[in-house]
């Protein structure tokens, strides 16, 4: 299937937006359908790390971003904060922190205030 650019983003858009909402039930259907049909793309992994992230699937999360994301593309920062969020959330702090200190150094200033929150900087 050939879908644009532009219907994958719109999708991804409503799959985010449901998700903020708390309806992540809807948010994972939607994620997932614009898994299947966009292929292994680097964005649309990060939506569905996102969407696992948001509805408390951490380790799903983490493997997503670990294994998928951040082994094609690793200095992804925002891909870095979101896996040190999932870390965080399930427990694992040094983890998290380790990748937090990271993004400090190397992030944005978006990225880095993210990491600072969660550090307690």
């Amino acid at each position: 299937m050939n879908v644009s650019v532009e219907i994958l983003q719109l999708l991804s858009e409503v799959g985010y937006m449901s998700c903020f909402k708390n309806d992540t039930t809807n948010a994972k259907i939607i994620m997932d359908g614009v898994d299947a049909i966009a292929g292994d793309q680097v964005p649309t992994k990060m939506g569905v790390a996102l969407v696992d992230l948001y509805s408390g699937r951490y380790d799903k999360a983490i493997d997503t971003l670990q294994n998928y994301v951040l082994v094609r593309e690793p200095d992804h920062m925002s891909a870095q904060c979101f896996l040190g969020m999932a870390l965080k959330m399930s427990g694992k702090d040094s983890e998290a922190k380790d990748i937090f200190d990271h993004v400090v150094k190397n992030g944005n200033d978006d990225e880095r205030v993210i990491a600072s929150v969660h550090l307690g900087i």
